[in-house]
């Protein structure tokens, strides 16, 4: 599957794509923040976006899954983030976004492969 992954901190961003790798997909693209996400989608056409919530000083993670989806609604949009509260949750289900809790890569890389889009 090829992916684009977002995240303003660099270490989990390297971690990130090095464990997504290693389960066989193909990091197409990464950026450090939404805008940024939002153009590698248009330029790159993934199957996928991975994406942080809080990616300061721009537009955060909901914001970019909205963008995207409404250019791309094929696109699988999972916000992977240490926010997971319900006001995230509400957001990440208008965006069209699968919301899971960073840390839990099991649930991640289920989320690439199973879930609907």
């Amino acid at each position: 599957m090829r992916l684009v992954v977002a995240d303003n901190d660099s270490d989990a961003l390297d971690l990130l794509v090095t464990d997504l790798g290693l389960e066989g997909h193909d990091v197409v693209g990464t950026a450090s923040g939404g805008e940024a996400a939002v153009e590698l989608c248009r330029q790159l056409h993934p199957d996928a976006l991975v994406v942080d919530f809080r990616m300061p000083p721009g537009i955060n993670g909901v914001e970019t899954a909205g963008q995207v989806r409404q250019e791309q609604p094929d696109l699988r949009v999972i916000l992977y983030t240490n926010y997971v509260n319900a006001t995230v949750a509400s957001g990440a289900r208008k965006a069209g976004a699968i919301l899971i809790e960073k840390g839990n890569l099991r649930a991640l890389r289920r989320a690439l492969v199973d879930a609907p889009v």
